[in-house]
This record gives C-alpha cells, structure tokens and sequence, in this order.
C-alpha cells in the first residue's frame, strides 16, 4: 500500500504544470515534448527549416531528417495529449531558421490550421490549450497585420514594457551576455541584479514574460532569475530545473 501511495504522488508531482519552465532546443532530448510535459514544463522550443514544402525540426541543415517534422514531433503529439484530456495549457515556440522567412510562417499556420481544436488565436475567447509564438528569422510585420493572428511573436528589448504589444508580443528574449558578464558562480554584481530586477518589473507590468537564452544553465542562475522576477527560464536540463522548482515551492 505504502508503495502504491509514493508511485501515486511521484505521477501527480509529474503532472503538474510549473509556469515559466521553458525547454530550450527540446528537440534534442529523447523524447522531444514528451519529456518536457512530463517534467511540468508549459513551453517547448523547436527549430524549423522549411524544405521542399517540408517543415523540418533541427538545429542546423545538415542535421535534418525527413521524418522530423513540425507535425510529427510536436503538433500531432500535442493533439494526442488534448484528446486524452492530459494537455492543460502549452506554448510551442518556432524558432525560424530558413532564409525565406514569410514562406516559413505561411507554411507553419497552414500546418496548424489542420488542429482548429488545439491553437488558440489573439482574441480568441475560446480557450485553445497552446499557444505558438515565432521567433528567429521571424515576418513581425506581416504577423503584426493581422487582425487576429494564429502566430504571436517573441520580442526583443525594444519590445519590453510596452502594454499594448502584450497580445501580439508576450515574451521578449534577450541574450543573456549582452546584458549580464555573471556566469553562475559567486555574488551577483549589485547593478546587475538591479537591471535583472527592472527588466522583470517592465515585462510584468506590460503582461509579458522575459527570458534569457544563453544564460548560465546552472542552479544559481535559476534561483536569481526566479528572484528578479524573470517570468519564463530556459534550460537544457530539464529535470534539474524542474526539481529545483519544485523543492522551491515546497
């Protein structure tokens, strides 16, 4: 009995959502989306290039292959999930790697207009359960024309803290050494951590979420983001970062 009662309370610890953990690269995990979702993350990270009307995920062209697809490692298992009354709320960012920028996003809301039940427009008052937003070589004009776009776009600084760009722009990434030289270990430097602190209380107080790529994937990282009000942190290690969450909200 005892056995069966720990098994229950390490599924339901797995089950539950940790807003504001985001999967860096999830593609290259074992198991993309999976893993991620079973570890409490909201958001997943996939790198996309657009090949002969094909949306292949990696990081780099050489790495492609023809069967990982947008669709087959991440849009038909979110569907999956939805039909099974397991997918609460998720955002599935697309960072745009090609060259033909447009075309690329064109091509991703055909793809996801085969799922009206599963991505939710800006303004749309029923609740889909994801929400996708484009970054890299990203079309913002072409997004920011839209009436009520199916694609939301990831900002950068000059984005931050403008309220009326929250529905359209709710995250604004930045790297994180143009801003910050601390890496991890040691006191952060007190005007640095100022700046972090401000630049949390901007996005706030517009309605978005800041994050930080190529911040230091490391623990005391994570605890002066979640410190400074840094609403989305990005990591590599997702189960390190989950726990580290979650002993925290013990």
């Amino acid at each position: 009995m005892a056995s069966f009662v720990l098994l229950l309370c390490q599924v339901l610890i797995q089950q539950v959502t940790l807003p504001g953990l985001h999967a860096h690269n999830d593609y290259l995990h074992k198991r993309p989306l999976m893993e991620a979702v079973e570890q409490g993350f909201d958001s997943v990270e996939a790198d996309v290039f657009l090949k002969k009307d094909k949306l292949l995920v990696g990081h780099f062209d050489f790495s492609l292959s023809e069967d990982r697809t947008l669709a087959s490692l991440y849009l038909v298992p979110l569907s999956n999930l939805h039909k099974q009354g397991r997918l609460k709320s998720m955002w599935l960012m697309v960072d745009i790697k090609s060259g033909d920028g447009l075309g690329t996003a064109k091509a991703i809301e055909a793809e996801l207009l085969r799922f009206p039940e599963l991505f939710q427009r800006v303004g749309d008052k029923d609740q889909k359960p994801v929400k996708v937003l484009l970054s890299g070589n990203m079309p913002r004009q072409w997004v920011l024309e839209q009436k009520q776009p199916l694609l939301r776009l990831d900002g950068r600084i000059g984005d931050l803290g403008f309220p009326g760009k929250a529905d359209v722009i709710p995250w604004v990434s930045e790297p994180w050494n143009k801003h910050f030289s601390w890496k991890g270990t040691g006191p952060m430097p007190e005007d640095q951590r100022i700046r972090l602190e401000s630049m949390g209380k901007k996005a706030a107080l517009a309605g978005q979420q800041l994050r930080f790529w190529g911040a230091p994937d490391l623990p005391e990282c994570w605890k002066i983001q979640r410190q400074a009000g840094v609403q989305r942190i990005g990591t590599d290690k997702l189960e390190a970062l989950a726990k580290t969450i979650q002993k925290r909200g013990k």
